[in-house]
């Protein structure tokens, strides 16, 4: 496999069953980072996950840990672990990699969708938390395979095949 092979270029759109397995490896490595920050957040100001202000002040602070996390990972060609095992690149539409603006709008616009879904399926009807299920479900339908995230902040997600790893040649003991 050449250089060629792996270039952005010559991607092709990551199918939804790869999507799938790097959305699940990434909620496992988050609840290592948000157990973390939330921890941080706890012994800093002694909340004890009471309602009131600090309960709110701990929700925005665990968005923007997860805001940080994922800009600063797919912003400027960087990817997350799972995305590097994976073999998948979030590009622009022009197969450039992602400014830290698009990358935060990525974001914003994933973030909108599960809020959107998880508030209607509280207030409104637990049957509308089958909202949650509408952007990824786009990408069976979407001839370039984004997710409605991906329409809305103008990204793809592409497979890079991964490079295997180097031979060593075995040692000769004598």
């Amino acid at each position: 496999m050449t250089d060629a092979d792996r270039s952005p270029a010559t991607a092709v759109a990551a199918d939804p069953w790869r999507r799938f397995m790097g959305a699940t490896y990434e909620c496992i490595l988050l609840f290592g980072v948000l157990w973390f920050a939330d921890y941080l957040f706890s012994a800093l100001t002694r909340f004890q996950g009471e309602p009131g202000t600090l309960r709110f002040a701990s929700q925005v602070f665990l968005g923007l840990v997860l805001a940080l996390y994922f800009a600063g990972f797919w912003a400027r060609g960087r990817r997350t672990v799972p995305m590097k095992t994976l073999g998948l690149q979030l590009l622009d539409g022009q197969g450039r990699p992602l400014t830290t603006s698009r990358a935060l709008a990525r974001f914003a616009a994933a973030l909108g969708s599960i809020l959107l879904g998880l508030g209607l399926g509280h207030e409104v009807h637990p049957a509308l938390y089958l909202l949650l299920l509408v952007p990824y479900g786009w990408c069976f339908f979407d001839r370039d395979r984004r997710a409605l995230y991906d329409v809305v902040a103008g990204t793809r997600l592409v497979h890079l095949p991964v490079a295997p790893a180097p031979r060593r040649k075995a040692a000769i003991s004598r």
